[in-house]
C-alpha cells in the first residue's frame, strides 16, 4: 500500500480505555518484555500526536505507560510549515 493509498483509510491507532480489555497496555508490555527478552535492555518508547490530537487522548496514553511504571518517555509532535 502507498503512503497515498494509506492516508485514505481510516486508522484509529490501538484502543485505549479505562477496562481491563486496554489493548495499548498490553501490546506496550508485551513488546517490552519482549526486547527486553532479545536485546537485553528497556524498550524506548515515543508519543506521536499532532495539533489536532486533543490532551485527554494522551493523557489516556501517559497513564497506561505509567501503570506500568513507564516514566520516562518520547513526545513527537510534527512541526507547522511556513508559508514563503
Amino acid at each position: 500500500m502507498t503512503s497515498k493509498e494509506r492516508s485514505t483509510v481510516a486508522q484509529p491507532g490501538v484502543p485505549v480505555d479505562t477496562t481491563d480489555n486496554n489493548e495499548l497496555y498490553w501490546w506496550v508490555k508485551n513488546a517490552r518484555k519482549a526486547d527486553k527478552l532479545m536485546h537485553n535492555k528497556e524498550l524506548k518508547i515515543a508519543i506521536k500526536g499532532d495539533s489536532k490530537e486533543e490532551y485527554p487522548t494522551i493523557a489516556k496514553i501517559i497513564k497506561t505507560l505509567q501503570k506500568q511504571k513507564v516514566n520516562k518517555f518520547g513526545l513527537i509532535t510534527s512541526l507547522k510549515t511556513v508559508q514563503k
